[in-house]
C-alpha cells in the first residue's frame, strides 16, 4: 500500500519525506521490520530506531525527534492509536467484515470465549479465536504468546480468519491489551464483562487503574465501533458494574446468577458432575445440562447464551452449543481415574478465582478436599497470604509448592503464602512434580483433589529456564505409577 494511502485520516502533527513510497508492512516490533515497512517508534523506544533501519524500514511514525535517515516522518500525538488504524487499513479493514466479540474481566474469558465458540459451530457459523489458550480458526492452532496480540499482529491474523472464510471471531481482552490499545482499529460488535477481582496489579499499580483499563473495552473501543448494531453484555452480580458506563448507540444487557436480568437462572442444581440449569433469554427459556460445574461456571454460560442471543442464534444452537462443550483446558478441567478420585486442574491463580473454586468443590466433596498450588514469581505479592488464607479456610489438606517462580526464590514465595495460612497445618513440597505425587498419593475414594495455579500452562519457568511441565501430564503419571 502507498504510505500515502496508509496514513490518509490519520491525525498528523508534520510529515516529512517521500509519501509516495510503498510499504509492504506495519510494526512496532523492530525484530518484526522488512524491506519496506512502515515503523511505529514511541519517544521511549526510540532506541530501536536503528535496528529498524538497518532492517530495511523506509518510514516511521512516531511522537519524538528522529535523527536517522528515514525516507518519510510522520508526527503523530498518539502512537498507539496510529499503529492500530494503519495496521487496520493495511490488512483491509478485516474486523469490520466478520462479526467480532471482545471478552474482558478477571476471570472466565476463557471458557466464555470456548462457549461461544461451540455456540456459533452449533448454528453453522465459522468461528475463530484469539485467546490465553490458542488462537485457533479453520482447523488451525496456533500457540498463543500474548492472550491479545499486539495491534499489528492481530489484524494480520484477522485478516487470515476473513481470508479462511471465518465469520465470527471471539476476542480476549486483557487488561494490559487494553491499557496498551492493542485493539485499536478493531471495530467490536459485541463487547462482554464477566467481572473484576484482584490480579495483575503489578502492573497496573491500584485496582483502580486495573478498573479503568477493563473499562476501555466498553467506553472506548465499543464506543468508537463502526458497527451498525453494538451491545455490551455485562455481569450485574460484580460490584465493579456501577463505575461502566455504556452509552447509546451501544445497548447494554444483563446477565445474573441472583436475580432477575435480561439472561438469567429459572432453575440451578449442581453436582461433582456437572450442572443442570434452565436459562431465562428474552422471550424464551433454554434447558441445559453441561458437564461444567460451579455456579461461575453457570455465569459463563449465561454470558455466552446472551452474546449468541443478541448475534441472532437460535435456542436450540445456544442449548446444542453449551452442552456438547465437554470442557476447557485447564478450567476446572477433570482427569479421568478409576480410583474413585474427583481430580481437577485449575488456572486458578488469583485470590478470588482460588476461593470460587475451592468452595465449590467444598460444598460438592462427599471425601476430603486436597488442594495442591503456589504463586508465580515477580508478579503481585500480595495475593500469596490472601491465597494462602483461602486454601486454609476451605481445603482439608493443603500442599504449597512451586508455581512459576521465574527470578525468585521458590522459598521465599512460599513463605509469602505461608503467612496467610494462620496456624493451619500444610505440606511444603517446594518441587511441584513431588507435590502433585504427594497430593494424588494421598487421596482416597471420594476425595477430591485441585491442582491450582497452572492451568493449562505446559511449562514451568524457573530462573531464566522455561522448561516442560504440564499438571495434567503429572497427574496421569501419578495415577499410572500407583496402579
Amino acid at each position: 500500500m502507498r504510505l500515502s494511502e496508509l496514513i490518509r485520516g490519520m491525525k498528523k502533527t508534520a510529515v516529512t519525506g517521500d509519501t509516495s513510497l510503498e510499504i509492504t508492512g506495519v510494526t512496532k516490533d523492530s525484530r518484526n521490520v522488512s524491506e519496506g515497512s512502515l515503523f511505529f517508534a514511541t519517544s521511549t523506544s526510540s532506541a530501536y530506531l536503528n535496528d529498524a533501519l538497518e532492517r530495511g524500514a523506509r518510514a516511521v511514525v512516531t511522537d519524538g525527534d528522529i535523527d536517522r535517515t528515514f525516507a518519510c516522518v510522520i508526527r503523530v500525538e498518539d502512537v498507539k492509536r496510529a499503529l492500530g488504524e494503519a495496521a487496520s487499513k493495511f490488512h483491509g479493514h478485516p474486523s469490520r467484515k466478520m462479526h467480532v466479540t471482545g471478552i474482558t474481566g478477571t476471570n472466565g474469558k476463557t471458557t466464555t470465549t470456548y462457549l461461544i465458540e461451540s455456540i456459533f459451530e452449533a448454528a453453522g457459523k465459522r468461528p475463530g479465536v484469539i485467546g490465553t489458550i490458542s488462537y485457533r480458526y479453520a482447523g488451525k492452532t496456533l500457540n498463543a504468546p500474548n492472550t491479545t496480540p499486539g495491534a499489528s499482529e492481530t489484524n494480520a491474523l484477522l485478516r487470515d480468519m476473513m481470508d479462511a472464510g471465518i465469520s465470527h471471531v471471539i476476542m480476549e481482552v486483557s487488561s494490559h491489551a487494553l491499557h496498551q490499545s492493542r485493539v485499536e482499529g478493531i471495530d467490536f460488535d459485541v463487547a462482554v464483562f464477566t467481572n473484576l477481582t484482584h490480579d495483575h496489579l503489578d502492573y497496573h499499580g491500584d485496582f483502580e487503574s486495573y478498573k479503568a483499563s477493563k473499562r476501555l473495552l466498553f467506553e472506548d473501543f465499543l464506543a468508537r465501533s463502526r458497527k451498525k448494531r453494538r451491545y455490551a453484555i455485562m455481569n450485574i452480580d460484580d460490584p465493579s458494574i456501577r463505575d461502566f458506563a455504556v452509552a447509546p448507540p451501544v445497548t447494554m444487557l444483563s446477565y445474573s446468577t441472583r436475580g432477575f436480568a435480561d439472561a438469567c437462572l429459572s432453575s440451578y442444581s449442581e453436582s461433582i458432575d456437572g450442572l443442570t440449569l434452565t436459562l431465562s433469554l428474552p422471550g424464551k427459556k433454554i434447558p441445559i445440562v453441561s458437564p461444567l460445574v460451579g455456579m461461575f461456571n453457570a455465569s459463563n454460560i449465561l454470558a455466552a447464551s446472551l452474546s449468541g442471543h443478541v448475534t441472532g442464534i437460535s435456542p436450540q444452537a445456544i442449548k446444542e452449543g453449551i452442552e456438547r462443550l465437554g470442557g476447557v483446558p485447564g478450567r476446572l478441567e477433570r482427569v479421568a481415574n478409576d480410583r474413585g478420585i474427583s481430580i481437577f486442574v485449575d488456572y486458578a491463580h488469583t485470590p478470588d478465582a482460588l476461593e470460587n473454586v475451592l468452595s465449590l468443590l467444598g460444598r460438592l466433596k462427599k471425601g476430603r478436599l486436597i488442594v495442591v498450588f503456589g504463586c508465580g514469581g515477580n508478579r503481585d505479592a500480595v495475593k500469596r497470604p490472601l491465597m494462602g488464607a483461602i486454601a486454609a479456610r476451605f481445603a482439608d489438606e493443603v500442599i504449597v509448592t512451586s508455581d512459576n517462580p521465574r527470578n525468585e526464590d521458590p522459598l521465599t514465595i512460599i513463605e509469602d503464602i505461608r503467612r496467610g495460612l494462620e496456624g493451619k497445618a500444610a505440606r511444603i513440597i517446594p518441587d511441584r512434580r513431588e507435590a502433585i505425587f504427594e497430593g494424588i498419593g494421598s487421596a482416597r475414594p471420594d476425595d477430591v483433589v485441585l491442582v491450582a495455579g497452572k492451568g493449562h500452562e505446559d511449562y514451568q519457568i524457573i530462573g531464566g529456564t522455561t522448561l516442560h511441565f504440564s499438571d495434567r501430564e503429572v497427574i496421569e503419571e501419578s495415577l499410572h505409577v500407583a496402579t
